[in-house]
């Protein structure tokens, strides 16, 4: 079994290139620089590690502004 904040930070991590701790009321643009190409990087890497399809009606910007939001995202999908 995996522990999904430690995937998603992990993932998180490789896409923004930050070498600290990951905190879940971290913003996504501004502390980790995630633009929204990465933004569509993120969602793909999501998908592929946990083997699920993101709905486009999820993928609205407003929701997905800190970490926090991209767990509950998975975590959405994967229960």
């Amino acid at each position: 079994m995996f522990n999904l904040i430690e995937v998603v930070n992990g993932i998180l991590a490789e896409l923004s290139f930050y070498d600290g701790t990951i905190e879940k009321n971290m913003r996504l643009s501004d502390e980790l620089g995630i633009d929204s190409l990465r933004i569509v990087e993120l969602i793909v890497a999501l998908e592929e590690k946990f083997n699920i399809t993101i709905n486009e009606t999820d993928l609205e910007p407003d929701l997905l502004k800190t970490v926090e939001d991209v767990y509950l995202l998975v975590n959405k999908y994967i229960v």
